[in-house]
């Protein structure tokens, strides 16, 4: 008989092998079943025997080869609660035995337990799995039945301080208690005939159950079980217990779940009347509606009721919940401006709709808004718990725009963006800003003139010409810092951890563009041509002297005069900028406003008078991070972008400016905030330039 049933949770002991600790890489074997027969007690069934079948055919192995989580007592609600993981592909199977080795974790919060594991303190070790099959034989006159599982899969491994009570685990099949149950499989025998002289019954029994296995009919669901086993050795198969053991157990297990189900029903009947729907909540709590499954479907009907209500209906849907994005969006936005106005007043003003609702709360309070709001209950939780259930906050798996971490980031990013758009940026006026797809080497090549003209002769001849071309190479690279946002930032309300620090952040990465910018100038690099940018042949080195009428128009003359790639085409370029150290800013700003000059023949024509002034602190005191010296009293001269390409800055495609990314912390217990920069640049053509090297 094949039927279909609910089981919950069950637990076996198994153990760590100590003296396999890899102090190098950190890592331990475990063996996590032995597939002992294992003697235990339900209410509904009595007892019975429980065998799992160790082979590779009935194991399913990816998830754990994939890295299954390594738990601190299957806690599988609490990221802190995480002390390692399986290393991928070494969970396998061999001569009835299941090994693993598990990667623990380095994390200061982990360490007293990864220390008791080392030290052989902690041998007890759990894994969870889930049942696809199990074969059920009915015993003989005065045996138990055995339950002999032959199709399973482990999921995740914890380490336990004491082993399971076998007898004390399955307590109800229903979903009253609040516990979550699985569909399995169960194919019932009788009881086999007597063994025969040849001692063939149990091999026969054995190649039957892998054959009902393959013929069985389809679970859509698993059945998830946690089973333990105490070492590699099996355990000795207990004595018969006897019919008042099994109705003292069976009366022991109803009142607890009788308790469970009081409790469960309690709590459903509490979230709903707080959400005005008891109806609703009556419903569930008789139809033993889990509590967890009910908050989601409460905050589902919560949506749906607004969304009927709501003129445009906006929202997307994430697992079974559907979250209005208008409303998130607006909620997100008024408490970062909140936070941001406390922070700063006078650069965050208030003008957010809804702002003023979440002005004065402490950071804690803001955590505890914002779980609530998901319908989290937070009464009795700790400073930690709170701070931590905030800062691991998903909603139906992805993070919605109201969750804290996100509203965090979104303040760190606002911060971070005022930085880096106050930060001074004198480069601008003459540099060109582009993108590039990727990391590799980028060409950009320089066309030249088209070629002059030729007379066309009395037959009507049509001479070819070409268009000369060069090219100047470079790439981008990536700059960035990680930022960590810790419960302890959370519990002290420090706002300073992701406004202050992130402002500095942004202007570091506009101070590092500039760096990037200003090299190319003070370096002289080598050009396509293989000669530096400032150089004889390339007619922008000019002679030294301060500045004055006579340098700035040789400075002009000369570019003026610079020729295309056919050395033949004059560019008639003009200066448009003159770069000065600023030593000698005020020098350059009187040269060209002033009125009415010392003597006559000083007077600056009007023409000169159009140069603006771009004055730089790189070009006095070089630049610290790639060890290039500056000049207090050279200067230079500059084109603007529009007529020539004098340098160019790029970034990554879709990533132009400072970016960010956010994470679950691993090794910061919190959020961690990757700010980063993908930027180079290039001068691409000298024509566009002139150096005066004066020395003072």
């Amino acid at each position: 008989m094949e039927q279909q049933i609910l089981v919950p949770a069950v637990r076996r002991d198994a153990s760590f092998r100590a003296q396999s600790f890899d102090e190098n890489e950190n890592t331990i074997e475990i063996v996590w079943t032995t597939g002992a027969r294992v003697r235990r007690n339900s209410w509904w069934d009595g007892p019975y025997d429980e065998e799992l079948e160790v082979t590779p055919q009935a194991i399913r192995l990816e998830r754990l080869n994939a890295g299954a989580p390594f738990l601190d007592t299957h806690d599988s609600y609490d990221i802190s609660r995480v002390l390692g993981s399986i290393v991928p592909g070494s969970a396998k199977i061999e001569n009835g035995v299941g090994t693993a080795r598990v990667l623990l974790s380095r994390a200061p919060g982990d360490a007293d337990a990864v220390q008791k594991i080392r030290d052989g303190i902690i041998r007890n070790v759990s894994v969870g799995y889930r049942v696809h099959k199990v074969v059920k034989t009915e015993g003989q006159e005065g045996d138990v039945p055995l339950h002999r599982v032959v199709d399973w899969e482990p999921l995740e491994v914890s380490a336990v301080p004491i082993p399971a009570d076998p007898d004390a685990q399955i307590r109800s099949a229903d979903k009253a208690n609040g516990q979550q149950t699985y569909p399995c499989i169960v194919v019932t025998r009788d009881a086999p005939a007597p063994e025969n002289a040849n001692g063939d019954i149990e091999m026969a029994d054995k190649n039957n159950a892998r054959a009902d296995e393959t013929t069985g009919s389809e679970v859509k669901d698993n059945s998830e079980v946690t089973t333990e086993q105490r070492g590699a050795a099996p355990v000795a198969t207990q004595a018969g217990i006897s019919q008042a053991d099994v109705t003292r157990a069976a009366e022991v297990a109803a009142r607890e779940a009788v308790e469970r189900e009081r409790k469960r029903s309690s709590e459903i009947r509490d979230l709903a009347t707080r959400a005005g729907v008891a109806d609703f909540g009556a419903e569930h709590a008789t139809a033993g509606t889990s509590v967890e499954e009910f908050r989601e479907l409460l905050l589902e009907k919560l949506v749906t009721e607004e969304r009927k209500n709501s003129p445009l209906g906006a929202g997307h849907l994430i697992g079974a919940t559907v979250i209005d994005n208008t409303r998130e969006e607006a909620r997100g936005e008024a408490v970062a401006a909140a936070l941001l106005h406390r922070a700063d007043p006078g650069a965050y003003p208030l003008t957010v709709d809804g702002a003023r609702d979440f002005m004065g709360m402490s950071l804690l309070e803001v955590a505890r808004e914002c779980l609530e709001s998901r319908g989290v209950r937070t009464r009795g939780m700790s400073k930690m718990e709170l701070a931590a259930s905030a800062l691991s906050q998903r909603s139906g798996g992805l993070h919605s725009t109201s969750d804290f971490p996100v509203i965090l980031e979104n303040v760190l990013n606002k911060t971070l963006k005022t930085g880096y758009e106050a930060a001074p940026q004198t480069f601008r006026p003459f540099t060109r800003i582009s993108t590039v797809p990727d990391f590799k080497d980028v060409s950009r090549v320089q066309l030249g003139e088209a070629p002059q003209f030729d007379k066309v002769n009395e037959h009507g001849e049509f001479k070819r010409g070409t268009v000369g071309e060069a090219g100047e190479k470079y790439r981008i690279e990536t700059y960035g810092k990680v930022i960590g946002i810790t419960r302890q930032t959370i519990i002290n309300d420090d706002l300073g951890a992701f406004t202050r620090i992130p402002r500095a952040f942004g202007v570091q990465a506009a101070q590092l563009e500039s760096d990037v910018v200003w090299a190319q100038i003070l370096a002289n690099p080598v050009m396509g041509d293989g000669k530096a940018l400032f150089h004889a042949d390339h007619k922008n080195l000019l002679t030294a002297g301060a500045i004055g009428k006579a340098t700035v128009s040789n400075a002009r003359l000369r570019m003026s005069l610079q020729t295309g790639l056919d050395g033949k085409t004059v560019l008639n370029l003009s200066p448009s900028y003159i770069l000065v150290p600023k030593a000698l800013q005020t020098d350059a700003e009187t040269f060209l406003t002033t009125i009415y000059p010392a003597k006559d023949g000083d007077q600056v024509p009007a023409s000169l008078k159009n140069l603006t002034v771009i004055s730089e602190p790189r070009l006095d005191g070089g630049i610290a991070r790639y060890g290039i010296t500056g000049s207090a009293t050279n200067y230079y001269f500059a084109a603007d972008n529009s007529l020539v390409d004098v340098v160019e800055l790029a970034y990554l495609e879709g990533q132009q400016g400072v970016y960010t990314e956010t994470r679950m912390g691993f090794d910061v217990d919190g959020v961690e905030v990757k700010v980063r920069l993908d930027v180079g640049a290039k001068t691409l053509d000298w024509r566009g330039l002139q150096k005066n090297p004066f020395a003072g």
